[in-house]
Formats: structure tokens, C-alpha cells, sequence
């Protein structure tokens, strides 16, 4: 949910490669950017703005004085002002030359000029004006300026020759967006800690006492909180899910052997979201060798396991703590319970119908005692409001306000 809420203008100038752009504004309306297409005359030739404007939901901007755009009071700075990135693909020659000498005789030289968002630039062009003299000099001058240039790559060219001047593909195109993305996240620096899936607490050699937690929420926060900037350390029981690619995976089986990887993790953390499972309970003795089938009963005494959260709750200082309830009966009181009993400035509850689903509904209690409930929506939706509220609560003891404030203005609104 990297690009979710994120603004991107998509400006499409007039190369043969302008049908390409289609498939990017597509990918970046999935991952639910908001974006909006800015066209020159010559690009308006080669694909219809209807085709853009039934992808990007939005009114395609060739014009800035045409009748669409009159609900809109001055789009080249309403609508930039509010631009996390502007993607220009294809890129002509000419709108290159026009960026770096600060001509804007366009809807889309006019809205580049008058943005302070990062810009990333994919050539597109024939091979001999690829390679004029003017034409490298305009692109070392905006390499200068801070804009981010990828490609031409070298292949066959519409024209029939071969060389460089082919626009980059959009999944590179793609990815180096979600690149620029994380240089402005709202989480970056953030050490965070998650836990993850349900303990096993061993019989005998082979059997265990365990609960149906599949890690999926949990997995789910570690994923979207490394896609939001944060240096997180995932410390999970063992399942079936693929680790989340750029954080560090501790893996661990019992209560016990969480609690240790937890005290250790936890002071180096800035903030914690407790979402595995732990066992109330694990047997006091493990049989040395298998449980034989013959025994009519088999007896198993089990002893109390020591409550991780609970004890992470005295000693927070001021490190950010959410935790999760589980129950099948007042779940909001008894989860309030839970809450103060513990010293968390957040509780997730929810009920045993969340175990091994992709969904979730869940409610909000925060320290307050107010609680919020959310209808139900998957679990990386649902990962992504815990961070928000992490988010929200770093703006108010943060001296970055200029960076975060947005964040906590989504977040608000989002309750």
C-alpha cells in the first residue's frame, strides 16, 4: 500500500511509446495513487484522453483553460501543489529541452515548472537525437537539477533503426517510482518491532500445543510498515508465508523462547505491535520420548507462561505499544481491560473469526479508552491503520511537523 493516497501526475508527451504509459497509470490506480495525466497536443494524437481518463478516474489535462478543468481553481498549482511525484513517460526532446531551460508554454511544462514534488524523466526518441550534443547537455542540466532520469534503454526503435532510445519498461518504471516513494515515508527511521503466529509449546517430540494464529496479520504489518520507511524486525513462529523482503526475521517456537528475543528487540525499538499469538499456558514437563496411542488417558498439567506484554507495559518509558485481544465475549470491555492492565496505547481487538482469514474486523481502542470500529477489510488495509496511528503519534513528538503533518491529517480524517 506503498502508493495508497499518494498523488502522481503522469505527464505523456509525443513519443510512439505514449501507449505504454496506458499499462503505468493502470498499475499506479491499483495500488491506489491518485493520479492525474497531463497530455501535450502531440501526445492527445498518438492515445485518445478518454483512455486516460478511464484509467485514471480523473480529467486528463491537456489544456489548462479548457471547460473540464473549471471546477478546478488554477490546476497547474492546485493540483501540483498537492503531487508527491511527477512521472514524465515518454519524454520527448522537446520536453526535455523545455524543462531545462524553464520554458512553459504548456498545461505540462507550465505544472512541471511550478512543482516542487521529485520528478523522475524516461526518455524516448530516436537514437541520432538521443545522441545530439544539446540533447545529452539538456539531460546533464536536469541530472543537475535533481531530476531523476531512467534510461532510454537500446533496442529496436519504432522508426526501424536500432540503438538507445527506447523508453524503459513500466515494471522498472514502476519500481523506481516505488523507489522515489520511500525517501518521503512517514515510518522512515522508525525501528519497529512485530511479532508474529501462534507458539508451539511441545507434548513430546512430536506433538505441541498450539492455537489457529497463521501470522497473517502480523506478516501484513512488517510488509506494509518496511514499505512505509521503517527498519523493522519481525520476530515470528513458524508458517507457511513468504518473509516480507527488507526486514529482519527472527524466528522462534515457544512463549518462552519469544519473550527472550522480544526483551533483547525491544531495547533498540522505538515502537512494538504485538500481533502473535503467545500461549496462555504450556505444559509444565515434556515427555522425553512420543506419547504412545495405548494409554486410555493421558494426563497433561499445564503451568501459566509469562505475560511478554504485560511486562513490556512497565518498562516502555516512552517506546509506542500495541497489542491484540482476542475474545469471544465482551470483546470491547474486556479488551479495554486489557489495555490499561497493560499499559498499551493501543489494542486491536477482534474475534476468533480473524484465525488464518485475509480479512479482519477489527476495533480500535486507544489509550483513551475510545474505541473505533472498522467494518471488515483485509488485513494489509487493516496493517495499514495500526501505522497510521503509529505514524500519528510520531508527528506529536516530532520536529520534523513539515514532512509528517499530511500523515496525521489522513489519519484523522480516516477515523
Amino acid at each position: 500500500m506503498l502508493l495508497r493516497n499518494r498523488t502522481i501526475i503522469v505527464g505523456v508527451t509525443g513519443g510512439i511509446a505514449a501507449y505504454k504509459t496506458a499499462d503505468l497509470v493502470s498499475k499506479l490506480v491499483q495500488e491506489g495513487a491518485d493520479v492525474w495525466v497531463v497530455m501535450t497536443r502531440e501526445a492527445a494524437k498518438l492515445v485518445t484522453p478518454l483512455t486516460f481518463r478511464t484509467l485514471s478516474k480523473n480529467p486528463v489535462i491537456t489544456d489548462l483553460f479548457s471547460d473540464e478543468l473549471s471546477s478546478i481553481p488554477v490546476p497547474h498549482i492546485s493540483v501540483t501543489d498537492k503531487a508527491d511525484l511527477i512521472v514524465i513517460a515518454p519524454a520527448t526532446a522537446n520536453i526535455i529541452g523545455k524543462m531545462a531551460h524553464g520554458i512553459a508554454d504548456d498545461a505540462l511544462s507550465t505544472m512541471v515548472l511550478a512543482s516542487k514534488a521529485p520528478k523522475l524523466i524516461a526518455p524516448a526518441m530516436n537514437k541520432n537525437m538521443w545522441d545530439n550534443r544539446i540533447v545529452q547537455e539538456n539531460v546533464l542540466k536536469l541530472k543537475t537539477l535533481g531530476f531523476n532520469i531512467m534510461g532510454p534503454e537500446s533496442g529496436w526503435l519504432a522508426c526501424g533503426d536500432e540503438g538507445v532510445g527506447r523508453m524503459v519498461d513500466v515494471p522498472f518504471m514502476f519500481g523506481e517510482i516505488l523507489e522515489l516513494m520511500k525517501s518521503s515515508l512517514d515510518l522512515r527511521g522508525i525501528r519497529l518491532l512485530v511479532t508474529a503466529g501462534g507458539t508451539r509449546e511441545s507434548i513430546d517430540p512430536v506433538r505441541f500445543i498450539g492455537n489457529r494464529s497463521s501470522g497473517k496479520m502480523g506478516y501484513a504489518v512488517a510488509k506494509a510498515a518496511v514499505e512505509r520507511g521503517a527498519n523493522v524486525t519481525l520476530i515470528s513462529t513458524p508458517t507457511t508465508l513468504d518473509k516480507p523482503h527488507g526486514c529482519r526475521v527472527i524466528t522462534i517456537e515457544t512463549a518462552a523462547q519469544m519473550k527472550e528475543a522480544v526483551n533483547v528487540e525491544f531495547k533498540r525499538a522505538d515502537a512494538v505491535i504485538m500481533a502473535a499469538a503467545v500461549a496462555d499456558y504450556c505444559p509444565s514437563q515434556k515427555s522425553k520420548g512420543k506419547i504412545k496411542k495405548y494409554r486410555s488417558k493421558v494426563n497433561i498439567e499445564l503451568q501459566k507462561t509469562d505475560d511478554i506484554l504485560e511486562s513490556l507495559g512497565r518498562h516502555k518509558g516512552s517506546k509506542l505499544l500495541i497489542g491484540f485481544s482476542l475474545e469471544t465475549d465482551d470483546l470491547i470491555e474486556n479488551s479495554r481491560r486489557k489495555l490499561q492492565n497493560k499499559n498499551l496505547d493501543l489494542i486491536v481487538a477482534n474475534s476468533p473469526e480473524a484465525f488464518e482469514s485475509d480479512e479482519s474486523e477489527v476495533s480500535f481502542i486507544s489509550a483513551d479508552g475510545k474505541a473505533e470500529n472498522f467494518k471488515k477489510t483485509s488485513k494489509a488495509d487493516t496493517a495499514d491503520r495500526i501505522l497510521d496511528f503509529v505514524a500519528a503519534k510520531r508527528i506529536k513528538t516530532s520536529k520534523d511537523k513539515t514532512r509528517l503533518g499530511p500523515m496525521l491529517a489522513n489519519y484523522r480524517n480516516s477515523q
